[in-house]
């Protein structure tokens, strides 16, 4: 008889999970506190590596994120004046690693996900927070808002950064750490902007970070990074965004001032960074952290989805593999470990380039960049050559 397994988070990795269980004969549950539009409405866009388009494909799912997305072929650094520091291209990822990188909305691979999920029959339960865990030696017994008990044999904790289920059930854990960064996004028409073919053009500008793409007859994908003490998050949100933005954008290349004066008055959010400290643990007695619960990667290394997509598949492998949830999630840890803590240190070092503040910082940037660029882009292909569709219980070089 298959175990009894309970999700919490309707996110990629709660979503991407239920999805893995259901082809390998589990019924699984899902709980979320948000309601179904919040959770569509999240976050603005994102970009699947060609690991994360994989971990889809493993799901039946990759066309359609496609579909949905946009192929991004390459990505072009500039300095503030507009001259290119590097490229990493990624015209040849489906030839290397069999499948494209490709920039999405959230709120598009969330639908995707949800479909396929409902189609699977999936029960949902959405604003349905959960409120006690009982991690007990034969079962774990989980207490909804509503003051219903449901009772499984494993509980995923993949409700993300802030998650509820490693506080309930790992409280000694450490928390969020906030990194230095606020962003924000938006996907915008800007018919005057000519398309970027595939590239994602970036701006290292001498106040903020700033990166678009845009398809032909489609709108403009665009973000930007600036570092900023976490409490003006909240003081920006009650401010004119437009102001604000076209300050820290003002000496920016004419394209960027453009987008941004057409983009900056419906900026509705302003999300700071967080890093998750690496966790000693995962997993106790019954319960187990995936995705960002577990192992919170920055936007700024690309692959916080596709690790969240890859743990879905892996976990649900292991699962399907072992006689107990102690020995499936020994060997998910084994597996996963080492890789996702090789996308966090990536995904810092993607973001010290984005604080330097000052002529003598940008300038050694500017000389360092070329040289650190094809570095970078070998590890990230470390990362992308994984193939979680293929070979889960293969543990990653």
């Amino acid at each position: 008889m298959k175990a009894r397994i309970g999700i919490v988070g309707a996110g990629s990795a709660g979503l991407g999970l239920a999805l893995a269980l259901v082809r390998r004969g589990f019924a699984p549950v899902i709980f979320e506190k948000r309601t179904e539009r919040q959770v569509l409405d999240e976050g603005i866009f994102l970009t699947l590596a060609p690991n994360g388009m994989n971990a889809l494909r493993g799901l039946g799912l990759a066309a359609e994120a496609l579909r949905h997305g946009v192929e991004t072929r390459a990505i072009v650094l500039h300095n503030e004046h507009g001259k290119a520091l590097g490229t990493v291209d990624y015209a040849r990822h489906t030839a290397q690693f069999g499948a494209p990188s490709v920039t999405i909305r959230r709120g598009a691979l969330g639908e995707v996900l949800l479909a396929a999920v409902r189609a699977a029959g999936v029960p949902i339960q959405f604003e349905t927070a959960v409120t006690a865990v009982a991690n007990l030696d034969s079962e774990v017994a989980v207490t909804t808002g509503d003051g219903v008990t449901h009772s499984f044999d494993v509980l995923v904790g993949a409700d993300g950064l802030r998650s509820s289920i490693r506080g309930l059930t790992m409280p000694d854990l450490p928390s969020p750490v906030y990194n230095g960064l606020l962003g924000s996004g938006g996907i915008v028409d800007v018919p005057e902007v000519p398309p970027t073919n595939g590239q994602l053009l970036m701006t290292f500008g001498q106040r903020a970070f700033f990166g678009y793409i845009k398809d032909p007859g489609g709108p403009v994908y665009w973000f930007n990074s600036f570092p900023a003490d976490e409490k003006q998050a909240q003081l920006i949100d009650r401010q004119a965004a437009t102001g604000y933005f076209e300050a820290l954008h003002r000496t920016d290349p004419a394209v960027n001032r453009r987008i941004i004066a057409a983009a900056a008055p419906h900026v509705s959010r302003i999300y700071p960074d967080y890093d998750v400290p690496s966790l000693p643990y995962w997993s106790r007695g019954r319960v187990i952290l995936i995705g960002d619960a577990a192992h919170a990667v920055t936007p700024h290394s690309g692959q916080g989805a596709s690790m969240a997509l890859e743990d879905a598949l892996v976990l649900a492998a292991c699962l399907d593999a072992e006689a107990t949830p102690e020995g499936a999630f020994r060997r998910f840890e084994a597996l996963r470990r080492n890789r996702v803590e090789a996308a966090v240190r990536l995904g810092r070092q993607g973001g010290t380039p984005k604080k330097a503040q000052g002529w003598f910082a940008r300038r050694v940037r500017d000389l360092m960049l070329p040289m650190f660029v094809p570095l970078g882009q070998k590890a990230q292909e470390h990362l992308f050559a994984f193939r979680a569709d293929d070979t889960p219980l293969v543990q990653p070089n």
